[in-house]
């Protein structure tokens, strides 16, 4: 093979390389889901692909509308369950890792159950190489202007810390703000940067015009 012949296989291959590397990875939607046996229960909400030193990770977040077990349950979307799953690829296989899980049910009056997807975080604080998963949403149940219970919920495996508290939402400006309880393990200074990082999410929360 003569020197230009090598020279333009050398540039095939580095062409063939940098396209393949130039490549968006692929989107995390309901398809890529189901082609994998990720189940969830009603609506796909968002979903992330982690990868930290324990291997590749999924975060799935869905929303389930249901009639609601109350007497005067006159709706099937009385009851709203939100559902934040995270998956491990073990062994070729995804296995569920942990799931937040929590529900409003509020026959008649006028509800909600909402992840924050734009203020969900993925976090390595201490630097250990485990990422940390900061899930923040809301749940709202009354019969007219009134506050939402808010939490910000994070994740490190079994570890679990979370603020809740209550904002009132409106359709232009910060939410006013009610009370707001931190886990006791949120306030020893051995936390300090999980606190830290929370009240920023709070914060983006607040400010929350999507």
């Amino acid at each position: 093979m003569t020197t230009s012949s090598n020279y333009a296989a050398a540039l095939a291959l580095w062409l063939a390389a940098a396209t393949c590397a130039a490549e968006p990875p692929p989107k995390i939607d309901a398809v890529y889901l189901a082609a994998r046996h990720i189940g969830y229960a009603g609506t796909l909400v968002g979903a992330k692909r982690v990868e930290d030193r324990e291997g590749e990770h999924l975060l799935v977040l869905s929303r389930k509308a249901s009639r609601s077990q109350a007497a005067n349950s006159d709706s099937d979307e009385d009851y709203l369950e939100l559902a934040a799953t995270y998956y491990g690829r073990k062994d070729g296989r995804w296995v569920t890792e942990w799931t937040v899980r929590d529900s409003v049910d509020c026959p008649i009056l006028d509800h909600v159950a909402e992840f924050f997807p734009s203020a969900v975080r993925i976090t390595d604080l201490n630097h250990d190489g485990r990422s940390e998963v900061t899930i923040p949403y809301r749940l709202f149940c009354s019969g007219g202007v009134d506050y939402s219970t808010v939490k910000v919920i994070l994740r490190e495996g079994a570890t679990k810390l979370a603020i809740r508290g209550e904002l009132e939402f409106h359709d232009s400006g910060p939410a006013l703000q009610g009370k707001r309880q931190y886990d006791a393990a949120l306030l020893q200074p051995i936390n300090a940067a999980y606190k830290k990082h929370m009240d920023a999410v709070w914060k983006t929360v607040v400010h929350h015009h999507d």
